[in-house]
């Protein structure tokens, strides 16, 4: 059985997992939907992160985001509240920095960097 944080090859989401266990760092590429939403739950489920812990997941790669990913990322955020930890999230894309700023996931999820700081975009263009 392929490990939740491993790449698959022309899978539509891959997760890879870094950092250590007070800090992990999960980054994401490819579709996060409804269909992969279960993946990035499965593997921050299986993180054994201490209270106080944050999990940052780095959205730079994510190139589609609908309601499952916000789904998602809201279950993943209480699922970590409820052990002691907090999610964080950096890096957005652009179309992962759009859907938080309409939906105002946003003010949830406030981002540790902003979109398109590290990626050289203009998170404002478009």
């Amino acid at each position: 059985m392929t490990q939740p944080d491993a790449p698959i090859s022309g899978d539509p989401l891959s997760l890879a997992t870094t950092g250590d266990a007070s800090s992990p760092l999960i980054t994401l590429a490819g579709d996060l939907d409804y269909e992969t939403a279960p993946r990035l739950l499965t593997s921050v489920g299986e993180l054994d992160v201490p209270p106080g812990a944050t999990v940052t997941l780095d959205l730079s790669g994510v190139r589609f985001f609908d309601s499952g990913g916000i789904n998602a990322l809201l279950r993943a955020r209480t699922a970590l509240q409820d052990r002691g930890a907090e999610l964080a999230v950096r890096r957005l894309s652009p179309v992962v920095e759009r859907i938080f700023r309409i939906t105002g996931l946003d003010t949830v999820l406030v981002p540790g960097t902003s979109a398109g700081t590290e990626s050289g975009e203009d998170p404002t263009a478009g």
